[in-house]
């Protein structure tokens, strides 16, 4: 199996975890409690997470929980000497990518591994994260809150949002955005305000300073 580009992995786990999960992963962030994990999660973005369930400061299961309350996207599995049948009841509902248990057997690491490499590239083509836990399906063309409730957007609001997505990060001026968004209407008509007020309504429905913008130059999205 190649190493995951995950950077990085957020470990629970020791030393001589870290160094196996190295010859998978890019980097990663050892702490040693399912608490420290979820204090580190909140303040960095994390694609992948692994909790471990030997850890006696906090239950996997339930910083898992507390993570999905308002998080369904982020990668997680667990570690485990072993799990009992009432354990891995808790964790149905949870969305984790698998169970690894200890010691650790290379075909049953790399099948739970092959797991959260469909799980990352499934978000990584339909999900946009935004900042503080926002994100954009794709697909659905959909705008999730934090608590992964639907942002109502306008038909304007999803095309000016779609536009700053496309734009990858990068500036993109007024004057495209307009034609994007008016088309025709936008080379006979001066629709600056137009989009002054687009961007103001929009900026109310996202985290604050989601949309920078650069004077003469555009507007940016801001992603993490």
């Amino acid at each position: 199996m190649n190493t995951l580009n995950v950077n990085p992995l957020l470990l629970v786990g020791d030393m001589e975890d870290k160094q196996y999960f190295q010859n998978y992963f890019n980097h990663i962030e050892l702490v040693k409690s399912n608490r420290e994990a979820l204090s580190m999660y909140y303040k960095n973005s994390f694609f992948t997470i692994v909790l471990n369930c030997n850890s006696c400061e906090d239950s996997a299961f339930d910083v898992c929980k507390e993570i999905r309350e308002h998080d369904r996207q982020t990668v997680i599995a667990i570690l485990a000497d072993i799990i009992d049948k009432e354990e891995l009841e808790k964790a149905l509902p949870l969305h984790l990518s698998g169970c690894i248990h200890k010691p650790f057997k290379k075909k049953q690491v790399e099948n739970i591994l092959s797991n959260v490499i469909d799980d990352l590239k499934f978000l990584s083509t339909n999900l946009i994260r935004l900042k503080e836990g926002y994100h954009f399906c794709i697909n659905q063309q959909i705008l999730y809150n934090a608590s992964s409730n639907e942002v109502k957007l306008t038909k304007n609001e999803l095309k000016l949002l779609n536009i700053l997505i496309k734009a990858k990060n990068e500036l993109i001026d007024g004057t495209s955005i307009e034609y994007e968004i008016w088309e025709e209407d936008s080379l006979s008509k001066d629709c600056a305000n137009r989009l002054k007020n687009l961007l103001y309504n929009l900026r109310k429905k996202l985290p604050k300073d989601s949309i920078s913008n650069n004077y003469k130059l555009g507007y940016k999205l801001i992603c993490p």
